[in-house]
């Protein structure tokens, strides 16, 4: 369910953490700070290309669930 791709309207893992980043007016700096990590890590780590991070998952499905209330 929290994995699906673009497909029949659902929306891909970084899509869905882009609407994260605008809906909670984040930045990849304001990320860094929180994970220990760089901006630029940051933006490596969650482009389309590349493997979609763990913690980025956690941290979209929880800010879906919170926003369903």
């Amino acid at each position: 369910m929290y994995g699906v791709q673009k497909l029949g309207g659902k929306m891909n893992w970084h899509s869905r953490y882009k609407a994260m980043k605008k809906g909670m007016k984040l930045t990849n700096t304001d990320i860094a700070e929180i994970t220990g990590n760089t901006p630029e890590s940051i933006a490596t780590t969650t482009q389309p290309k590349s493997k979609f991070p763990r913690w980025a998952k956690l941290a979209v499905v929880i800010y879906e669930r919170l926003s369903e209330c």
